[in-house]
């Protein structure tokens, strides 16, 4: 016993003097870390503001958390002491997304632009981060918005990398401009923010559920009950969630159903179906997608699952016939349309064992 009480106090011992030994470590080498970490950090937006010397957190600007466009960091760029202008770094979607180092002087000339990061298609979207299409930007007046073919060229094959590119450097710009007009005597903007539409979500189940079955007026409120018996059953190469019959008042008036399956190169997605008591598709939610930004993710658009809406769960509809693809995106919208179909074939199956048509 006073073996084992001895070893303790040494294995305490050791973790002590660990502890302060990292302790020191950390406290000596952090501003060497930091210093490395600033200068390389400075050694990027050199690239984009040539003209400065030092550039510094500006501390004091306030983000917009509404904005599709978010904006990571701005430093305010000097020269001999003097504010002369700043850099943003700014972050959105393109093809797929993208972050980018923007400067801008206090005349809302912009002095540079560079990628720090492009995950867009090689060959196509990729081509934005070349010198050819970024030089375009060194010197441009970015009093207004800028638009691809007037005051900038895009790029041949990759007008949706293009047109995120072009949003992100609009943003970023407006903020910069309008940062330095309020703190540094720069020149003032002639307009509100760009708007940039922020990409649309899934949908959570309470939301979805209280969209597809509204309260109406002077009725009680819709309320699901799960059918346990059909959970977690397979549909192909499909998984149905869940299954619910909704009713209102004690009348049964829908069903709804969950399935999930593999849309484009496999990635998940899963969609609320619900069919009132008529085996009519009442809607379509989707609670899972993960696809590519601008192109699959586009299902999540209502011009795209509205579409569902009003047909017979018996319609034999499909991609092309009775459903509209989003273009780039054929399989994405196959996967969606299968998953309506399996969710509604469940739903009104769970309806007729309650005895409706």
């Amino acid at each position: 016993m006073k073996q084992i009480i001895k070893l303790g106090f040494v294995l305490a011992a050791y973790a002590s003097v660990a502890c302060v030994s990292l302790a020191l470590v950390y406290n000596l080498t952090a501003p060497a870390i930091e210093a490395a970490k600033q200068a390389k950090a400075s050694a990027g937006m050199k690239i984009v503001f040539e003209d400065a010397d030092t550039f510094s957190p500006a501390s004091d600007f306030e983000k917009d958390p509404a904005s599709a466009v978010n904006i990571n960091a701005v430093h305010t760029a000097q020269k001999d002491g003097k504010v002369i202008g700043a850099v943003i770094e700014a972050a959105g979607a393109t093809y797929d997304k993208a972050v980018m180092l923007v400067g801008l002087d206090l005349n809302r000339t912009i002095t540079g632009i560079q990628f720090l990061s492009l995950t867009d298609t090689p060959g196509f979207g990729q081509r934005a981060a070349e010198p050819e299409f970024t030089d375009q930007f060194k010197g441009l007046a970015a009093q207004n918005t800028l638009a691809a073919g007037t005051d900038f060229d895009g790029l041949s094959g990759a007008t949706i990398t293009t047109k995120g590119v072009a949003n992100i450097i609009n943003y970023a710009v407006w903020a910069a401009g309008d940062y330095l007009a309020k703190n540094h005597g720069g020149q003032a903007g002639t307009g509100g923010a760009p708007v940039v539409e922020a990409a649309p979500s899934v949908f959570d189940f309470d939301t979805a559920f209280e969209e597809l079955f509204p309260v109406e007026e002077g009725a009680e409120k819709p309320v699901y009950t799960e059918v346990p018996e059909v959970a977690e059953t397979q549909a192909g190469s499909m998984t149905v969630n869940k299954v619910w019959t909704v009713s209102a008042g004690g009348k049964i008036i829908g069903a709804m159903a969950s399935v999930s399956g593999p849309s484009f190169h496999d990635a998940q997605a899963s969609v609320l179906t619900a069919v009132n008591t008529e085996r009519t598709i009442i809607g379509c939610r989707i609670t899972e997608l993960n696809d590519t930004p601008n192109i699959g993710m586009r299902a999540l658009e209502k011009d795209f699952y509205e579409q569902f809406t009003g047909k017979s769960a018996d319609e034999a509809f499909a991609v092309n016939e009775g459903i509209d693809a989003l273009s780039g995106a054929t399989i994405t919208s196959a996967a969606i349309t299968d998953m309506v179909k399996a969710g509604a074939a469940q739903a009104v199956a769970a309806l007729s064992a309650q005895g409706g048509n």
